[in-house]
């Protein structure tokens, strides 16, 4: 038996949905995970019982928006694989991109929840499979040095997102680190 393809939202019930997912990313960056569901409700400009009839529980929303980044994140690495004319290029390329995406990573940059068997672990999969090409290419093409890994480039990128409150030009200055992270990483300055 296949599943059936979800249903298409309504345009209030899609624009509901927006409102809360864009309230719960503003609450999860100013207060973390756990803030008040009724409290992200009000944000949006919706009542605590439309955002149950989407998301009815907190697991819930999380996955979606796990699911929003995981599918943000996963387009920015396939664009730069793509493009990347070298495996450093497409690092570089994927860390510039997620910066600019920053405050729309909440999950999973700043501490999903590392669920199986959903949407979400698919996704964070493929993402894995994805940043390893890249990587994988910079081995092959030798503009990457051998000790890096996937890993290394997403616990990165997932650190420059979260802003130093106290650096001012935290913009300029995550380019600086992203530039000397770049050289770290290079072939050629093994």
């Amino acid at each position: 038996m296949t599943a059936e393809p979800p249903r298409k939202l309504r345009r209030d019930a899609a624009e509901n949905a927006e409102r809360v997912m864009a309230a719960a990313l503003r609450a999860g960056l100013a207060e973390g995970k756990f803030v008040p569901l009724a409290q992200i409700a009000a944000d949006a400009g919706v009542g605590v019982g439309t955002l149950y009839r989407r998301y009815p529980s907190r697991e819930a929303l999380l996955e979606a928006m796990s699911v929003r980044a995981y599918r943000l994140i996963l387009a920015e690495a396939e664009d730069a694989l793509a493009k990347g004319e070298t495996g450093l290029d497409a690092i570089g390329r994927f860390l510039r991109q997620t910066f600019v995406h920053r405050d729309e990573l909440v999950l999973p940059m700043h501490g999903a929840p590392l669920t199986e068997g959903t949407e979400s672990a698919e996704l964070r999969a493929r993402m894995q499979r994805t940043m390893g090409a890249i990587v994988a290419r910079g081995h092959d093409d030798g503009s990457v040095r051998r000790d890096v890994d996937g890993g290394t480039v997403v616990r990165f990128g997932a650190m420059l997102a979260q802003p130093m409150t106290n650096v001012p030009g935290w913009e300029a200055t995550a380019a600086e680190q992203r530039a000397v992270f770049l050289r770290g990483i290079a072939a050629d300055g093994d």
